[in-house]
Parts: structure tokens; sequence; C-alpha cells
């Protein structure tokens, strides 16, 4: 259901709306909401009596929901900061967690992402369907306050933190903050709102300093601490294209040397690189706009030449709508204007396009301070590890297709990944961290048969597994299922597959290569080919894995439900529900991207 569609059914305030009060609030400490609510209440004419203050509680339950690890970085930190000032906090991915214990909470902070159309990762998934069950159970004992994380260039922005809120507060749950939505550069946002939450603590949950309690499942951090904000530099050993020259994809395998004391990662893991653009794009920026690249500007923490901004500070490959939105207002121009009015028009305009074929296309004068500040800052871009460090101690593998592609009137290289197919020298070094990945982990029983779906660089993780697999000796059956274009083009890691299967640890191969014969077929196809031994494999305990791009992921899923309906006779909405299951079983993983 459309988050419009929500609103229409559960309150008077549509999502522009909400999105509106979001951007007015967010400023705003909790004393200060307070009496806005109160100034509010007396404009509509009706006195709204105050809520009681929530009793003291013992401990706070702190539990976060993440697909590529923010969710979970911020609330490792906004733990530690809790566990300092002595309040007794349990910190835990919601999949840890049993629903059905909420019913025994007192206090709760929710924090968690939201992805593809409006869906909760996969670690929130359970809690997310027990909330809003029709017979889910009243909690009029739960205090709680909740932050999400997000893309605000998608329709359904934070909309699993904004579904989370809204039904506690119907169950009966008292909300002590505002929801906070938080997006790409959440940074600001995500300290400010921990420092209310702490504001908070610091009334509902008294220190306690000589009874505080660890975080479970919390890495050791010896300081320094690699994170998204303070990369390790590993350093570039190899960069070799896996495609043949004459293939459309130019897909590079990419190996990095790192210090496995500094940086450690599991198979699943993606790894974050931080990358810097490419000069001569900044330079086509500036000469478009007449602007001087030596012209100061001032960023969040320093100020520096527009140029070096442009190159290593700002978004420039990735157009967001907010950008597109704000040179409309700058232009005037009458079309970008009636574009800004259709959400889903300008989203589709900013997806086809980078910075310099909207600034091109729709001129004019502006400030290097003005256009530094409708510029999103610059993000690093997400990579699955294809190697495992059970064989690969000191390094880290990736396999990387650079994004070539022409389009209105002029070349276009991708951002991360002209990066690094391009301008990245061996022995450069490379900005890096670890994005762990928690729903898309090898099951801890290496007897469990596998099904690895994939297509293109979606089976990176795949090369990771099985080295994993190999080096514990585990026996398990692995299927691979793997598509791309053509065969001896485009069969990425043929020669470690050919190794996997002659030692006994790939069972079962199907292919599907999509421009090879008269008709294209995909992965899903083979799927379908092979719908009954695929149901063997899952009632023998299989667990299925997805990785590729998010169109694939889709296509793969309805296959898997057709298989569930033509092979096993199960109705429509039974073949959902029994998807759900696998997938609330941690049996049924996805690791989907734009």
């Amino acid at each position: 259901m459309a988050l419009t569609h929500l609103n229409a059914l559960t309150s008077p305030v549509d999502d522009r709306q909400l999105r509106a009060l979001q951007i007015a609030l967010k400023d705003l400490s909790p004393t200060q909401i307070a009496w806005v609510s109160g100034y509010l209440a007396g404009l509509s004419g009706h006195a709204v009596p105050a809520a009681a203050e929530p009793a003291p509680v013992a401990t706070v339950s702190l539990l976060y929901g993440s697909q590529t690890g923010n969710a979970k970085a911020v609330a490792e930190r906004l733990g530690e900061r809790a566990l300092g000032q002595g309040i007794e906090i349990r910190v835990r991915s919601m999949g840890d967690f049993g629903p059905r214990r909420l019913i025994k909470e007192r206090l709760v902070l929710f924090l968690v992402s939201t992805h593809g159309e409006g869906e909760p990762p996969d670690s929130a998934q359970a809690l997310h369907a027990f909330l809003h069950d029709p017979r889910a159970p009243r909690l009029e004992q739960l205090s709680y306050a909740v932050m999400g994380l997000g893309d605000s260039s998608y329709e359904h922005f934070c909309r699993t933190a904004v579904d989370f809120d809204r039904r506690l507060a119907e169950l009966g749950a008292r909300r002590i903050l505002p929801v906070q939505c938080c997006d790409l550069d959440y940074a600001a946002d995500s300290e400010r709102w921990s420092a209310d939450v702490l504001e908070r603590l610091a009334q509902l949950a008294p220190a306690r300093p000589s009874n505080v309690v660890a975080l479970p499942g919390a890495r050791p951090s010896p300081p320094p601490t690699v994170a998204k904000d303070t990369p390790y530099p590993a350093t570039l050993l190899e960069n070799r294209r896996i495609t043949t020259q004459d293939a459309v994809a130019d897909v590079r395998h990419l190996a990095l040397s790192i210090d496995p004391s500094a940086l450690s990662y599991q198979p699943g893991d993606a790894l974050g690189i931080w990358f810097h653009n490419d000069p001569a794009l900044a330079d086509a920026v500036l000469t478009t706009l007449g602007l001087d690249g030596e012209a100061p500007v001032r960023l969040a923490d320093a100020e520096l030449g527009l140029r070096q901004a442009l190159i290593e500070r700002l978004e420039l490959t990735q157009l967001h709508p907010a950008s597109v939105r704000a040179w409309a207002e700058l232009t005037k121009a009458r079309e970008l204007t009636e574009l800004a009015t259709d959400a889903a028009a300008l989203r589709a305009y900013a997806s086809e396009r980078q910075l310099i074929d909207l600034i091109a296309d729709h001129p004019a004068r502006v400030e290097a301070e003005a256009l530094a500040g409708l510029l999103r800052p610059l993000q690093p871009r997400l990579y699955s590890i294809a190697s495992s460090q059970a064989e690969c101690e000191d390094e880290a593998h990736l396999t990387v297709a650079v994004r070539r592609y022409q389009a209105h009137g002029r070349d276009h290289l991708g951002g991360a990944s002209g990066f690094l197919g391009e301008r990245v020298g061996e022995r450069d070094a490379v900005r890096v961290y670890v994005a762990e990945n928690e729903s898309f982990r090898l099951p801890s029983d290496g007897d469990t048969p596998l099904i690895l779906i994939g297509a293109g660089t979606g089976v990176a993780p795949y090369r990771a597994f099985l080295q994993q697999r190999a080096a514990q000796g585990d026996s398990g059956r692995n299927w691979l299922v793997f598509g791309n274009r053509h065969f001896h083009r485009d069969f990425l890691y043929q020669l470690d597959w050919q190794a996997q299967r002659k030692a006994g640890r790939l069972d079962r191969v199907s292919l599907a290569f999509s421009r090879d014969g008269a008709g294209k077929r995909y992965v899903q196809h083979a799927l379908r080919e092979e719908g009954r031994e695929l149901l063997r494999w899952i009632e023998d305990g299989a667990h299925l894995y997805v990785c590729g791009a998010t169109a694939m992921g889709q296509a793969v899923h309805q296959a898997l439900l057709d298989i569930l309906t033509t092979e096993a006779g199960l109705a429509p909405e039974a073949a959902e529900q029994s998807l759900d299951a696998l997938r609330r079983e941690a049996r049924y993983h996805r690791d989907l991207y734009a």
C-alpha cells in the first residue's frame, strides 16, 4: 500500500505535509517540540491534556534493522554513549529479537532503514509483520522512539520507520520523541536525534554506572576503528578485466591489500569505497557554468576551493531529485518547473542524468557557494566482497563493472566504477570500510545446501561463499544459478567455478546467457525449468540466496512463486506465505541494488 494511502487511512496529514513537518521540526529540541504541540493545539481551539510522563525504567532496548550496516553503526554509537552515561541499555539486531518480547519491554528505541519500494530490511521483516498483524497485542506499557534511514529520491522515503512509528502508537505505545527520517547524508540528523534521545533517557532511565550492560555481538574495536567516516587505506594489487574485449560490459576483478588486524570481513559483507570524481568532469561543470575553480566554498566542516570540492566532496554522477528541484527554482525553466511537481517523473529524470546533463540543458548563472549548496555530499559506493579471509587473509577482492554509456549528447562514466577502473593505479591507496550484511550470511551448519542465484556482478559473494566452505571443510551441497549476456564473453569467474566443480564443492550449475540464443533467457527461466529440483532442495533445508539488480530480484521472486504454485500446487497467497516463512527462518536471503 502506498504511503499516501496509509496516510489517508490513518491521518488527515498527507505525505507532502508530513515531510514538511519533519523538516520544520528537525532542528527543535524535545522541549521546543512540546511547546509547539501546545501552540498548535491552541490554534485548533481544543485543549490537549498533557500526557503523563512514563515511570522510570531499569533497562532500555535499542533495536536496529540494517541492510548495509548504517543503522547498526548509528545504533552502536548511541548505545556506547548511553552506556557512558551509566544508562543500562541492550543493543541488538531486530533479527535477533523475538517479536513477542515487545509485550514485556518498557522502553525501546527503533533504528531501521528502508529499501526498494518501502520495504523493511530482511532483519526487520519478522518484527514488522508481527506489529502489523491484525492480532498484534496492545502495547500500553511501552514507550518508544523511532529513527529511519532512507533516500528521499525514492517515493516511499523512510516508510519502514513511519510504519513502525504509526503502528506502535496505534497499539497504545507512548511516543517519547517524534519519528526522525534521515536522508543519505544522515550524520547531522542522526546526531541530533541521538542527542535528544540521550536527553530523554536521562529522565526515563536513571543512570546506574555500576551496573551497565555490554553490547551483545559488538566487535572489539581497538583504536583506530575503521568505519565509514574513518576508512582504511587499502592498496590496489590487481586490476584485471574478466570479460572479453568485445563484451558489452567491462568487468574488472580487483584485489586490495589489507591488514587483517585492522580490517576483517565475513562472506556476504560489502566493501564501502570512498572515491574521487573525475577531474575532467569537474572541469566540464566549471566550464559550463563559467565558474572559477579556486572560488572558496564552505562545506560542513571545511572551506576549500570549488574544484577540489567538486572532485572530493560533492556528488556529480548520481543526480538527486532535490538538486533538480533546486535547479528548477534557480533557472525558472518551464520544463524543470513542471517536472518538479511530478515526483515520479522527477525521479525518472534524475536517474537518467548526471549533473553535467542538467546544467548543460538548462544553463544559468550561479555563484560557487550556491552550486555547492544544492549538491548532495559525495557518498561511498558498496561492492560485494568476492573473497573469503579464510583463503585470502590479507586481501579483499571486488567485482566491478565499469559503467560507461553515451547519453544526452555526451559520454558518461560511473563515479566509483570509473575511479576504480580508470584512475586508480597499481599500489595506489583506496579508502575502504566494511559494510556488514548480517542478512546475507552463510548458515552456521556447514551441511546445509545452498542455492546461489546471481546475474552479472551479483555472482561476486558466491565466490566468497565457496572459498569459505572449502576452508571450513563444509560438506553441504551447492547449486549455482548464474546469468549474463554471452557465454564466451561474460562468464564471470568461469575458471573458479570449474575448479570448485572439479573439487566436488559445486554440485550443480544452471546457466542463462540472454544474448546467445534466439530468445532472451534469464536466471528466472533457468529456475522455472528446474522447479521440481529446486523444491527438492528446499525440502532438504536449502538456503536461497539472490544477488544482483533489483529488477532481477523481483523476476526471481516471481519465478519462485510460480514454482510453488505450479510444482507444489499452492494457491498464490499460500505461495507468498511460504516465501515469507523462508525469509523469517533466515533461509531466503536477498542482496539487491539499483
